[in-house]
């Protein structure tokens, strides 16, 4: 009985590491596509501040 509990405990374990392991995957190539949506962002708002300034002189 003991030994069929350490396997179940095994198995729940080994369940997790798998889990925490995609997650950290997941995050390694979402993060840097986020960071380059955000820097598109703030390049796009600078050209558009820049245009204006010319429009407006």
């Amino acid at each position: 009985m003991e030994i069929i509990m350490i396997f179940v405990a095994g198995i729940i374990v080994f369940i997790i590491a798998i889990i925490a392991i995609l997650k950290g995957i997941n995050h390694r190539i979402k993060s840097p596509t986020d960071d380059l949506k955000e820097e598109i962002s703030n390049l796009e708002r600078r050209v558009n501040d820049l245009e204006n300034r010319q429009n407006n002189t």
